[in-house]
């Protein structure tokens, strides 16, 4: 990775004039391949926000916006081999929500060594001004023999693909994670996606096999066992994996991520790594940074009203402490009596003291998954966190596996999900179901595998209550019924 700035760093945040400004970016690559094509190279720039002239908007009020033209040239021997270059705007940003923004683009290139020159040029600035530069190497491999991993990208954000755009590869839109040298202390989980190639090569079409993604420890390739997860894969030309490591209980210290393909036999047939390092974190109490006065100057001062900001205070429920929980239900439980200053604190502090600086970043993550669950969860009087099946969604996340039963014979409509691993606790099943028929809020009624959630010996009988009474109390197996699968379903997730 090529961090680079320019010589001369000014920046002066003027915004209702011109400010002279030199563009500061991160600056990473990765490596893909196109099957019968070759390789293709990924750049990723995070371009900092406060480096560059930001304009004012004409007729807004508050909005200011900033462009930059971005070259970059790959050369062998001197000869231009190919390059690109392209104005890129910046968001619409305020005076108190200054963000930084990322360009992604993809290069087609035969294997080699490749010197790369690099032009970053501030459009609203005074000319020469506002021009950033630097150079570097790139080496692109042969490609490998037989089934092998791309490089592994790690990623800030994802998405299901919608409409298809610079960030959408295999079905997502994923969101670079450019500076990935360094975990975060406060990030209790790490997204990574990878293409895995050449496993229809190598076994038949309908062939199962297994990927493991985990942290190891760099001194002593040791895996860390909390931070296993599993993925079943068929085999094709490209095999896509996104699936995020949870690192909440991993200290700081050097680790490699990896990623392995074995086959039924466990026999490991390909692998990837990719070093990095965690910080050693530095906690600041949640109440400590609700006493901060100056919030008008941060992130939150968006929230201009009691209504935009009150169910997004308890959407954090899932995931809070605790102590925040008891915040919560104290200073927040009734609309009208909690005060706008003080959600506006809370708010701040939750975040910021999990990533202190990036604690914006974070809730507007956080909040795709709360518009989320609402969209798939929500019912007429409940808000999607406040499901079963949204809670339990914010709180561990997608589930590996999925299945949806909502017609089957003598049972209510369930779904069970399964995690192969979530924090701690592998292999962790949850079963929801919907005894009203009608309301589509699925009640958690069984997990199996997870402290601290709901147990019940009996979920088999209660599912399965819609046409046969519960008489005996200590009975925890139900009846056969036609149709009935829900063991098979419960022991293997489809």
């Amino acid at each position: 990775m090529q961090r680079f700035k320019g010589l001369v760093f000014i920046f002066l945040l003027l915004l209702s004039t011109e400010a002279i400004s030199v563009p500061y970016a991160v600056f990473n690559h990765k490596i893909f391949y196109v099957p019968e094509r070759g390789p293709v190279i990924e750049t990723y720039f995070d371009i900092y926000g406060k480096s560059i002239t930001l304009l004012p908007l004409k007729g807004e009020d508050d909005a200011f916006q900033g462009e930059i033209e971005i070259t970059v040239i790959f050369k062998q021997k001197e000869q231009i081999v190919t390059f690109d270059k392209k104005t890129l705007k910046s968001p619409v940003m305020s005076r108190g929500r200054i963000v930084d923004f990322i360009d992604l683009q993809r290069f087609a290139l035969a294997s080699g060594k490749y010197d790369v020159e690099i032009e970053l040029k501030d459009l609203n600035a005074p000319t020469l001004s506002g021009i950033t530069s630097a150079s570097l190497s790139i080496d692109v491999p042969k490609i490998p023999d037989g089934t092998f991993f791309s490089d592994l990208e790690l990623v800030s954000a994802y998405k299901k693909t919608e409409q298809p755009g610079a960030l959408s590869k295999s079905g997502y839109d994923l969101l670079p994670m450019v500076s990935d040298s360094i975990l975060k202390p406060t990030m209790k989980e790490v997204v990574i996606y990878t293409e895995l190639y050449g496993t229809n090569k190598r076994f038949p079409e309908d062939e199962m096999f297994l990927v493991t993604a985990y942290l190891s420890n760099s001194t002593n390739q040791e895996p860390i066992e909390s931070t296993r997860k599993y993925m079943r894969k068929s085999v094709g030309k490209v095999v896509p994996l996104i699936t995020s490591i949870p690192i909440a209980d991993v200290g700081d210290g050097q680790f490699d991520i990896v990623f392995e393909a074995r086959t039924r036999d466990n026999e490991l047939f390909a692998r990837a790594s990719q070093p990095i390092k965690r910080d050693k974190q530095v906690i600041e109490d949640v109440l400590s940074l609700m006493k901060r006065e100056d919030l008008e100057s941060t992130w939150v001062s968006r929230f201009e009203s009691k209504t935009e900001i009150y169910d997004y205070i308890h959407s954090v429920r899932p995931i809070a402490t605790i102590k925040e929980r008891g915040m919560l239900d104290n200073s927040f439980r009734e609309f009208e009596s909690s005060d706008l200053k003080h959600m506006r604190s809370f708010m701040y502090a939750f975040w910021e003291s999990r990533n202190p600086g990036l604690g914006e970043t974070d809730w507007l993550a956080y909040k795709e998954k709360v518009d989320f669950v609402d969209e798939e969860f929500g019912t007429i009087n409940k808000n999607g966190y406040e499901t079963d099946r949204g809670r339990v969604y914010l709180q561990y996340g997608p589930p590996d596996d999925l299945t949806d039963r909502a017609n089957e014979p003598s049972s209510y409509p369930y779904q069970i999900w399964r995690y192969y691993k979530t924090g701690q606790f592998n292999n962790v099943r949850f079963v929801f179901y919907d005894p009203t028929l009608i309301a589509l809020d699925y009640e958690l009624l069984h997990t199996d595998g997870v402290r601290g959630e709901v147990i019940n010996p009996q979920w088999r009988l209660l599912l399965e209550q819609r046409n046969t009474p519960l008489n005996e109390i200590d009975a925890t197996q139900g009846r056969d019924h036609f149709g009935g699968r829900v063991d098979d379903y419960f022991e293997n997730p489809r």
